[in-house]
């Protein structure tokens, strides 16, 4: 597969296949990420529970395309991605219990809280305890990457 006639048809063959499928370069819209969508259903109907389907591959490729597009678009992990997973787990956790910072006890006084929040100070462990035990949560969840 190394000659030239044989990299001329696999490009041709590549391009051919972005043509059918430009999603396979990257998920940039809501469009390409339904496109995407579509075509893991279909190939899932289509191979079934056959592992050794050839087909897997493609749709590993689009899998992976599609999560990529999730992560980068959904609120939670996008900000998960671009601030310590702690300080982000926090902002979700008030989000969803409609919570200020001086609904936060467990962990101090409203200006703790902001400090905790805007990344000034950690949590300590009687303030991770706490905030698991309130949300019913495991403690390790809480704690800074790279300490548990």
């Amino acid at each position: 597969m190394h000659d030239t006639k044989s990299m001329v048809e696999l490009t041709r063959r590549f391009h051919h296949l972005l043509e059918a499928a430009p999603f396979l370069e990257g998920i940039n819209s809501e469009s390409d990420y339904e496109q995407a969508l579509k075509a893991t259903e279909a190939l899932c109907k289509s191979i079934g529970d056959n592992p050794n389907d050839p087909r897997n591959l493609l749709l590993d490729m689009i899998t992976q395309k599609i999560e990529r597009y999730e992560y980068q678009t959904d609120p939670v992990l996008s900000q998960w991605d671009k601030q310590d997973g702690t300080i982000a787990l926090l902002k979700v956790l008030m989000r969803q219990h409609n919570l200020t910072q001086s609904d936060l006890p467990e962990i101090g006084s409203q200006g703790v809280v902001s400090e905790v929040l805007n990344g000034k100070r950690p949590l300590n462990l009687r303030q991770i305890q706490n905030l698991a035990e309130r949300f019913g949560l495991p403690v390790t969840l809480f704690f800074e990457h790279g300490t548990h």
